[in-house]
């Protein structure tokens, strides 16, 4: 097939994966003898609707239904039987995966993506809420995964409600994740529970290989339950990762789990009664750690509170520091360090709360800058992927002062699938949000910069682009996962690079690391001249953005 060829349908070009993919389908041995493949321009003949009414090629459409025929008798399949075609297509396909002809994402062609229905019977049981945000189109048995690492064995108990259908009714399995997950990979799965989707719905023999060129996450008009905006309502807040902040990221989301699980009952931090969820004492937006405590506060306590912090706040978090606690990441320390002691009232709580913001927006300008010039293995070790790596356990966890209290953590290793999993998605989400950032903050947004400032940050940039050989193959990588040209292929595609990621970090990214931290420490003395501006005194800023 010469790689000249163009495809493309309503002046919109096809996606060049999905190109290869259909030379890689056209020219396989499963799809031998599949009428008019080719057409007098040797281009493959993707599509045979059947709504041709004249032409060379009018009746493909009626040829390639007896071949779907002869093939499904060929592989002992009925064809008077109900579904014998997607059946045949999803029988005989060589990966049982293919990329979107829109967007290129690679999805299943298995029925493993829960419906819409699965996820409303997700958030009606109280899983999701900031502990558990939902990812666009996660397979079935990573979901289940993710619940069981976030919420503890209780999630044994309702896997049977989420998984029943009208004809399938879970087995009285242990509350063993390994054993749940062989079933539903071998017992659940193959019988296309209606409460699962396919990467992709059958269309045969309407398309080439037997399934609408369209995949899941670009076919909403056929699937509104279905579609990405509609996914993306259901998802909640991932401030861990889009804020870059420091912290056990595994150690918090497991203990914000056990709140939910455990503890949601207990009454809100205010006096109101629960049920609460795990509120983070020094947000994560202003550039606080994600890190194993958190107060409890009802939904309208937590709602009201936004990204303000109050005078008890700000006292906990200094107490909680002199003990020898990391409460504030790198990039926002110099600030907290500056003013945290000026600190007397709730209106000088909210003055340090409005001038870290602005030390974020200033921040997200500098990563910003640094993903424009591609050093992105760079950026990746800003995530402390090996985070993953931990098992974690709270030894005699309880609330005192509606606040989170535990005698110890119990750190065990895990070498398990859902490490580059969790890895990999850390990955995804932070370069996405770093991307999407300035888009979404068109207001307030003020970004600190001088002389000074842009020459530290020249300099890292200047380092940057000594890494060697392996780390620029590593960042072309990562560029082409990230390209424009296509939506983030999702955790797969990162699974293969983040254990290519720099444990011990070169010379070169530590010194570009020392620029820009010391360029946020000047950030932060502009900022901290500013304590007693209008800005931060008088102004209503909306601490949304």
């Amino acid at each position: 097939m010469s790689k000249s060829q163009q495809y493309g349908s309503k002046g919109q070009s096809w996606h060049p994966d999905f190109i290869r993919y259909m030379e890689f389908i056209a020219n396989h041995e499963t799809y031998r003898g599949m009428p008019d493949a080719f057409n007098e321009e040797n281009k493959i003949q993707w599509e045979a609707p059947s709504n041709r009414s004249s032409g060379e090629y009018k009746d493909t459409h009626h040829k390639r239904r007896e071949w779907w025929r002869r093939k499904a008798v060929s592989i002992s399949i009925d064809p008077q039987s109900a579904k014998w075609i997607s059946r045949t297509a999803r029988q005989i396909h060589p990966t049982l995966k293919k990329p979107c002809k829109l967007c290129g994402r690679v999805m299943e062609l298995r029925y493993v993506y829960p419906s819409s229905t699965f996820l409303k019977r997700l958030i009606k049981m109280g899983y999701v809420d900031e502990s558990f945000p939902l990812e666009p189109f996660e397979r079935i048995t990573d979901l289940v995964t993710r619940l069981v690492e976030v919420f503890g064995d209780s999630v044994f108990s309702h896997l049977p409600d989420l998984l029943q259908t009208s004809e399938i009714v879970p087995p009285n399995l242990e509350p063993n994740l390994p054993d749940w997950l062989d079933w539903i990979e071998k017992e659940y799965v193959p019988q296309e529970p209606s409460i699962l989707s396919p990467g992709a719905m059958s269309n045969a023999p309407d398309r080439f290989d037997g399934f609408h060129s369209f995949n899941l996450c670009c076919r909403s008009s056929a699937d509104k339950g279905r579609s990405q905006s509609n996914l993306r309502a259901y998802t909640t807040d991932r401030r861990v990762f889009e804020y870059w902040t420091e912290g056990n990221w595994i150690a918090a989301d497991r203990l914000m789990g056990r709140i939910r699980a455990d503890f949601s009952g207990e009454s809100c931090f205010n006096g109101h009664p629960g049920p609460c969820s795990a509120d983070h004492v020094g947000p994560l937006s202003l550039g606080f750690t994600h890190r194993p405590e958190f107060q409890l506060l009802c939904k309208r306590c937590n709602s009201a509170k936004n990204n303000r912090m109050s005078l008890r706040e700000v006292v906990h978090l200094r107490k909680v520091e002199a003990a020898g606690e990391t409460v504030i990441s790198w990039h926002s320390k110099a600030l907290w360090d500056l003013r945290k002691n000026d600190v007397l009232d709730e209106e000088t709580a909210l003055r340090l709360s409005k001038i870290l913001r602005d030390n974020r927006h200033t921040l997200m300008s500098v990563l910003q800058r640094i993903d424009d010039a591609r050093h992105f293995t760079f950026l990746a070790t800003f995530l402390e992927l090996e985070y993953a790596e931990q098992k974690v356990e709270f030894v005699n966890l309880h609330i005192e002062n509606h606040i989170t209290q535990f005698e110890r953590i119990s750190y065990l290793p895990r070498e398990t699938k859902y490490v580059e999993e969790q890895k990999a998605r850390r990955c995804r989400v932070a370069f996405e949000s770093l991307r999407d950032y300035f888009r979404k903050i068109t207001r307030n947004a003020y970004v600190v910069t001088t002389s000074q400032i842009e020459g530290k940050i020249v300099d890292a940039l200047e380092f940057l682009e000594r890494s060697s050989s392996e780390i620029q193959k590593l960042d072309k990588q990562i560029s082409k996962l990230l390209s424009s040209s296509s939506e983030i292929q999702g955790e797969e595609s990162f699974r293969a690079i983040v254990e290519r990621i720099p444990r011990e970090h070169p010379v070169n990214f530590v010194e570009a690391k020392t620029r820009i931290t010391e360029a946020m420490h000047l950030v932060a003395v502009e900022l901290s001249n500013q304590w007693n501006s209008d800005r931060y005194v008088r102004g209503e800023l909306n601490l949304d953005s």
